[in-house]
């Protein structure tokens, strides 16, 4: 898709009685609740299959933006007893209800209820034709329902306003969810200056000799309501053919003749497209490759073989073929596999906003993918959790962030990490295995768990855990790295950390991808899996290491942004991810040079006693690589606590008179004001904004702060202590008491390790407060009190 109540009872169901698809069993809860909006709630597939759909739809009067049809409805009873069913069906009216069991029907905002005269037994197959016109509705959002606009009218199969989103309902009467499917037969009739495209193939065209002319469309493949479709527009269509999986595959694009030469044009890579999802996910399985092309301006609709696409799209250039290629992939992820509820729509977008990064590494190459993966990092660090509320798990999302960037951006992520997690042969082997085992059926974030775990032969529940279940994000850092002679080999130990982004829980079972450089720029790589905050890991290479480097391919969306640059001559580099602007002042050889932004909070000060500095929780950066000593660079960035900008909130969201740029070499040092920089706050210190210029860009560490100055001397301090710990030392609690301070705003209680890490953040509003500090381990912890942005109080205290 785009990358942007009944009146009467139907059926009681007793909970024992659930079948098993519709069980909402999922890693995070272990159980079946309603919390997690997974749980299947329309049982109605339970009691009654719909097999076919047949439409005769008029759209001769599309002028007045009406429509009249007849539905037939073939149905199989699953139950004994079955003495009505409910459709859902909103917005046209019901003009009759036909068939040879049929007693009568109620229809009733959006519910058609159909009562049988005998009760049908399990098995019984019943056919209900239901006769109605009218002018069908549109979603309030503007996204979804059935629009006309001059020669075209058409459908878009999902509402963002509604609920639920699946929009069969306004135009055909159908049980409008996930799950039930149905093949469809169309016989649509339009004017003769018009054609008529739907699902499926053509197998008929019958010019009525009236000005009018029947379409006959068949879909074979049992689809759910929403991606059912119709298209009228003044069409012709641009024919082709793939040599897919299974054989020649047709293609057929509807268009305007004058759209005819911009369509072969846009679609160039649509060959490329399908066969390298057939690669990556298993066959195409629909009988054709389409799409039709309408006035709309505002995305796409994947409706299974014709997909709805704006004419905007197909302009004769490139700019929109991951618009072409995210719907195409729909037909593995939405289509042929479904989400069985809303709350997992990632399954559906998630995996086809995954799919374009494929798309870009078929035809341009593992860069072209990086780069587009690292586009959606950038975005959902920055602004993710600010435009939706939280760092949100892509599986259980709200109803009004179906559509969300946490899921179509962060699915896309999590995809691509588990392509990481798993490597590529067990990941896409597994794909395929699924899309078979579960072809034209619904699907859970669980399924995919349990069902990668079984045909991969790894463990999935850490990674469903950390990265489906739950959100946020992880990053490993390599501290520093020791190399031993062992022969003709070298024995190199890797020192790392753990660190986290929006989320307090260590992610297990975390891929570690490393590249070993020589002076010569030679690299061997190699993968381990680490767990927990702290790990020193043996690696063994043939090649004399100069430089070790994390994720040189960026084989996992963490917590990190990276620019990777061949520096050889004088320039100006924008380095978008690294969120600076880098000038090349001279070159005397070429260098490697990775710009990493770290999005997670930096390692704090060692000497806590006398160096002031609270640094960022949010970000830092790091200069590392190869031949460095060949270039020297200049630079700078922005510093941006502004809303809207989210970088620097917690450091300059008040003033920023006391903002300083840090800077360490490496891990094993403490963190010193840099030498070479400058602040221009541009205007006021207090409109949270300005910039930080750098004459000389040293290999090394850096982290803005905010330096205290009451600790640095330049005004007398009150040597009666603010803050009582008691007891102290303690064991599982602790009492923190402000004596006789005021508390005029929130005051923040921070507690660090030793080794300078932020443990504990806690704001105090009251004058005492108790702590629980039952799971840290024994020994010794520091810790800071912070009003206003600057250090009031610090001291030490010990657990035992």
């Amino acid at each position: 898709m785009i990358r942007i109540l009944s009146v009467f009872a139907f059926i009681i169901i007793s909970c024992s009685s659930f079948s098993q698809k519709a069980r909402a069993f999922c890693s995070k809860y272990k159980t079946v609740t309603s919390a997690n909006r997974l749980l299947i709630e329309d049982l109605r597939s339970d009691s009654l299959d719909i097999i076919n759909t047949s439409l005769d739809l008029d759209m001769t009067s599309v002028a007045t933006n009406q429509i009249a049809c007849s539905a037939t409805l073939t149905c199989q009873s699953n139950i004994a007893g079955l003495g009505s069913i409910t459709f859902d069906f909103e917005g046209l009216t019901v003009d009759s209800v036909l068939g040879g069991n049929v007693s009568g029907f109620l229809h009733q905002d959006s519910i058609l209820r159909v009562g049988f005269s005998n009760s049908l037994n399990q098995g019984d197959n019943v056919e209900i034709e239901i006769y109605y016109h009218g002018n069908p509705m549109k979603d309030a959002s503007g996204w979804g329902g059935f629009y006309f606009s001059g020669n075209f009218s058409w459908n878009l199969g999902v509402g963002f306003a509604d609920d639920p989103h699946s929009y069969g309902r306004i135009w055909f009467p159908c049980f409008d969810n996930f799950i039930e499917r149905s093949t469809f037969d169309f016989k649509v009739k339009v004017m003769n200056d018009r054609r008529a495209s739907c699902n499926g193939l053509l197998t008929q065209e019958v010019n009525n000799n009236d000005g009018t002319t029947t379409y006959y469309w068949e879909l074979s493949q049992a689809i759910p309501s929403y991606l059912a479709c119709v298209a009228v527009g003044p069409y012709i269509s641009v024919n082709s053919s793939i040599n897919g999986e299974n054989g020649p595959l047709p293609v057929q694009i509807h268009g305007r003749p004058s759209d005819s030469s911009n369509i072969v044009s846009s679609f160039q890579h649509l060959d490329e497209a399908v066969l390298k999802f057939e690669e990556a996910f298993g066959p195409y399985r629909f009988d054709k490759v389409g799409y039709s092309l309408v006035p709309f301006n505002s995305g796409a609709m994947e409706h299974a073989t014709n997909i709805t696409y704006p004419i905007s799209a197909a302009n004769g250039g490139l700019s929109q073929e991951d618009l072409m290629a995210h719907e195409l992939a729909h037909m593995w992820w939405g289509d042929n596999i479904t989400c069985q509820t809303d709350g997992d729509m990632w399954i559906n977008e998630g995996w086809a906003s995954f799919s374009e990064y494929l798309f870009q590494e078929a035809v341009y190459g593992r860069d072209a993918y990086e780069k587009s993966m690292q586009e959606d990092l950038r975005l959902m660090l920055q602004f993710g959790h600010h435009n939706e509320g939280s760092y949100r798990a892509v599986s259980g999302q709200p109803h009004d962030l179906v559509y969300g960037d946490h899921v179509y951006k962060k699915g896309a992520l999590v995809a691509h990490n588990l392509r990481g997690f798993m490597g590529d042969e067990k990941f896409f082997s597994a794909i395929q295995m699924l899309m078979e085992e579960f072809k034209f059926s619904s699907v859970s974030s669980d399924t995919l768990e349990k069902y990668f775990t079984q045909y991969s032969g790894i463990e999935m529940e850490p990674f469903f855990r950390v990265w489906v279940f739950t959100g946020g994000y992880n990053l490993v850092v390599l501290d520093s790295f020791l190399a031993a002679e062992n022969g003709e080999n070298y024995d190199v130990i890797l020192t790392l950390q753990q660190k986290l982004k929006g989320r307090e829980e260590m992610h297990d079972e975390v891929p570690v991808y490393y590249t070993v450089f020589d002076s010569e720029w030679n690299q061997e790589s190699g993968m381990f899996k680490m767990s927990g905050y702290r790990t020193q890991e043996s690696i063994e290479t043939s090649i004399q290491p100069i430089h070790v480097q994390l994720y040189s391919k960026n084989e996992q969306a963490q917590a990190r942004t990276m620019d990777k640059v061949v520096v050889s001559a004088v320039e100006s580099l924008d380095l978008k991810n690294m969120f600076w602007e880098v000038d090349v002042e001279s070159v005397t050889d070429s260098a490697l040079v990775f710009f990493e932004h770290f999005w997670s909070q930096p390692d704090q000060v060692k000497d806590v006693d006398s160096k002031p500095y609270r640094l960022s929780n949010y970000h830092f950066w790091r200069v590392s690589g190869i031949d460095l000593e060949n270039v020297e660079m200049s630079g700078q960035f922005f510093y941006d606590g502004r809303i809207g900008g989210y970088l620097d909130v917690d450091l300059v969201s008040i003033q920023e008179d006391s903002l300083v740029l840090l800077y360490r070499t490496g891990a094993s040092d403490d963190w010193t004001e840099y030498e070479f920089y400058s602040k221009n706050i541009l205007g006021q210190s207090d409109n949270s904004w300005g910039l930080i210029e750098l004459t000389k860009i040293l290999p090394g560490e850096y982290s803005l702060a905010n330096l205290d100055r009451t600790v640095l001397g330049l005004n007398n301090v009150d040597d009666e202590s603010i803050l009582e710990i008691f007891p102290n030392p303690a064991r599982d609690e602790i009492t923190v008491s402000l004596n006789n301070y005021t508390v005029l705003t929130d005051v923040l209680f921070e507690v660090f390790d030793l080794e300078g890490k932020l443990i504990q953040s806690e704001s105090l509003t009251e004058q005492v407060s108790r702590l629980n500090v039952s799971r840290y381990a024994k020994g010794l912890y520091n810790y800071r009190l912070i009003e206003a942005g600057r250090v009031i109080d610090s001291g030490k205290f010990i657990l035992n």
